[in-house]
């Protein structure tokens, strides 16, 4: 029996005389997408829903006598809708100028020409000229919104994409409309700079000259760019984005419109900012070699032959088990296979890309980014999402907000996804907190084991009244997961990152290869890593910058950003997406793969051919884990009497790396701080703002950390942000507990 259009809860109307059948609820903005109709639009967008502010979509319906706006207006069965007639043309007409009575037509030096929506529709339904008799109204001219963001408030239309982005979609309220009429601008709820992980999206959304990025402000016309389509490799979302360049410099990064299956359309700003470190003129340009405590350039041929010359002394000499290799999580798929598969060949099994806290970096299974939006119960055990996988989390609070969703936090951390949220911190809270009937259920954890959490979690090892439980790790590097899967942790014996590190400082190891790590600042203990760089007879990094591991190698690669390499990567997901240059590689650099490959060649292994790679990637990364083994890592929860218990602080702008080569984003990158309870607060005498010192049970100290406030942190705990080259968290050893005294005062 046929299936009439009713019963699919499909509608059949006219537009422009087209036969269109949508689904029943559909706007007619988005009906006429079907048919390759674009309704002109400025407050409304697509993820943000209607508005019916800018009147700008108006469309004739037949048998209703005034015009009406497409953004907001349903279809219905047997509708009739004209989006280009003389009445239609009128009344757009009619509103650009009143859009036009005050703005400037400065399109000439206005940093969103050639690519602005009001300057495309004053061409097609703008009156040429203007009938008001008055000046226009003055408004102030480029005024710092916040660190990212430069507010031009007479060119400003108030269509509120801007602040409805920041009520909508990241739950932040931090902007909002000041006064009323011709008179209405954009301003911050506060007063404060407008500070978010997301302030870029508002830009982008933008529809004319009024929101301007500080790091792209006049650098450069939208024709004169090459755009390149690529995946992010700031963290291990894996948003899709778009990368402009012009004469080989990159000068932004834009979202995909159509990326939804990702990152929805979005970017956080260490993904859209984080770009300027690829033309620092700090970058290596040449191999170096470290001889008597100074650095000398040498032909990257030579440094190849030493590096294979070490390899081969090191297996003659000790076997494979004098060889190590540390790092690969910013490697791409392909790299990572061809390290593995290289130290495999020659029996070496001291491999493992696990450079910081975390033990396990994906779990046995696959649930992808948009299944977390059909969660009824989302759980959050570790550091929170907002920092690791700051996208991922606006589908957290996209369940929550739009889909009724419960958040619970466990543990030491919250979620702080801006959306209501369950805390908890012992397993009876846990149990009444997921109830009898949690529905689909979503568990997201860091990764990192912690003493007392299989107790704490024992509600979740077990969940049979559970529709469905999908489980997320979070990787602390970009291909974390790629790496796991492809081969680049130790088996058969082999050693673990914390295992190489102590074989390293017992002078059981004499060749140590460090992939694009940097454990001086990530890994938990300095003390050990700097024991282990210094014993080794010969350490070779490969980075873009002279890191402080770098310092201590004794030979240093160059090698490409992800900016200017072709591959793929894998999310957390587990699905496998492409990285395509952008831009031209510096002269005489070549990425980590190249140089994988010139190294087999000396060694005499034979690698993969890229086909067979592909094939092999697209296998491994589907395949389920082996169980992880005991805990390299283990955090201590444990605190001394009258001390306070540390809790490791993750945000997304810290790092020894890009971020701290990457000049043009200092004002985001995040300070050392020292964040407790009010109640420790009082009990110590301290405010907001106040310095103090870390000191650890061993006299390690952490110098000079801002105090702030927070009823979120435990009593009795103190929050210390983790890489922050300043104040490095790893400095305080396996220091479970600290105390906080006041800074010195420098004269």
């Amino acid at each position: 029996m046929s299936v009439t259009v009713a019963q699919a809860g499909l509608v059949t109307l006219s537009i422009d005389g087209v036969e269109v059948r949508v689904p029943k609820g559909t706007l007619l903005v988005e009906a006429a997408k079907t048919i390759h109709t674009d309704i002109p639009v400025y407050c409304y967008h697509e993820k943000l829903g209607p508005a019916g502010l800018c009147r700008i979509c108006l469309v004739e319906i037949e048998g209703m006598p005034k015009l009406q706006i497409a953004c907001n207006t349903e279809v219905a069965d047997g509708m009739k809708v004209h989006t280009r007639n003389a009445r239609v043309d009128d009344g757009r007409r009619a509103i650009l100028e009143f859009f036009l009575l005050n703005h400037p037509l400065d399109c000439p030096i206005c940093d969103k020409g050639g690519e602005c929506d009001l300057q495309d529709y004053a061409m097609a339904w703008g009156q040429g000229a203007s009938r008001m008799l008055e000046p226009k109204m003055p408004k102030p001219k480029a005024v710092d919104l916040g660190p990212t963001i430069v507010l031009d408030e007479e060119r400003c239309i108030v269509c509120q994409r801007c602040v409805r982005f920041d009520q909508i979609i990241t739950r932040e309220d931090s902007l909002r409309t000041d006064d009323r009429g011709a008179h209405t601008i954009i301003a911050t709820a506060t007063g404060k700079p407008y500070v978010s992980d997301f302030t870029g999206n508002v830009t982008e959304l933008c529809p004319v000259g009024a929101l301007t990025s500080k790091t792209y402000r006049f650098r450069s016309r939208p024709w004169d760019n090459h755009r390149t389509t690529t995946s992010c490799t700031q963290c291990s979302v894996g948003c899709q984005m778009h990368v402009d360049e012009r004469d080989n410099t990159l000068l932004r990064t834009m979202s995909v419109a159509e990326d939804d299956a990702l990152s929805d359309a979005w970017l956080c700003d260490r993904g859209r900012y984080n770009i300027g470190f690829v033309g620092d003129e700090r970058r290596i340009a040449s191999p170096l070699l470290k001889v008597d405590g100074a650095w000398n350039q040498i032909a990257r041929e030579d440094a190849i032959a030493l590096w294979a010359s070490k390899i081969t002394e090191a297996l003659a000499q000790g076997g494979p088990a004098r060889v190590g290799v540390i790092g690969g999580g910013r490697l791409l798929n392909e790299e990572i296979l061809l390290a593995a598969q290289l130290h495999r060949a020659l029996g070496i099994e001291n491999l493992d890309h696990r450079v910081g806290m975390q033990t396990i970096v994906h779990h046995d299974g696959f649930a992808n980014h948009v299944d977390l939006e059909g969660a009824n119960t989302i759980v959050t055990l570790g550091r929170p999402p907002s920092q690791l996988a700051p996208i991922l989390d606006l589908r957290i609070r996209k369940a929550v907000s739009r889909n009724g969703a419960r958040l619970i936090s466990v543990g030491d951390y919250y979620a702080g996804s801006f959306v209501p949220e369950t805390h908890v911190t012992t397993a009876e809270q846990l149990k009444a907190a997921l109830g009898e009937q949690p529905g689909r259920v979503a568990i997201i954890w860091d990764g990192v084991f912690f003493e007392g959490g299989p107790e704490l979690t024992a509600p979740m090892h077990d969940l049979p009244q559970a529709e469905r439980v999908d489980r997320y790790v979070l990787p602390e590097s970009p291909n974390g997961r790629g790496a796991d899967a492809l081969g680049l942790r130790p088996r058969d014996g082999g050693l673990d990152t914390r295992g190489m590190l102590a074989a390293a400082r017992d002078g059981e190891l004499s060749v140590l290869a460090i992939l694009g790590a940097d454990p001086m600042l990530r890994f938990p203990d300095r003390a050990l890593v700097e024991a282990a760089l210094r014993n080794v007879p010969f350490v070779v990094v490969t980075d873009l910058f002279l890191t402080e591991t770098a310092e201590f190698a004794n030979l240093v690669l160059p090698v490409c950003s992800a900016f200017e390499k072709t591959g793929t990567t894998t999310d957390l997901a587990g699905d496998v997406l492409p990285v395509v240059g952008a831009v031209r590689v510096p002269e005489g650099v070549v990425a980590d793969g190249d140089l994988i490959v010139e190294l087999a060649e000396r060694l005499g292994v034979a690698l993969p051919l890229p086909e067979a790679m592909q094939e092999q990637i697209l296998r491994l990364v589907r395949t389920l884990p082996a169980p992880p083994g005991a805990p390299p890592y283990l955090r201590k929860t444990a605190a001394v009497p009258g001390a306070l218990r540390v809790v490791p602080e993750t945000t997304i702008f810290t790092g020894g790396g890009t971020l701290a080569f990457d000049p043009r984003i200092a004002e985001l990158r995040t300070g050392a701080r020292a964040t407790i309870h009010p109640d420790d607060a009082r009990s110590l005498q301290l405010s907001d703002g106040d310095r103090v010192d870390a000191v650890g049970a061993h006299g390690t100290r952490l110098r000079d950390l801002a105090v702030r406030i927070d009823p979120r942190v435990a009593a009795g705990a103190v929050a210390l942000v983790d890489g922050i080259v300043a104040a490095p968290l790893n400095a305080l050893g396996d220091a479970a507990s600290v105390t906080l005294e006041k800074a010195a005062v420098l004269a």
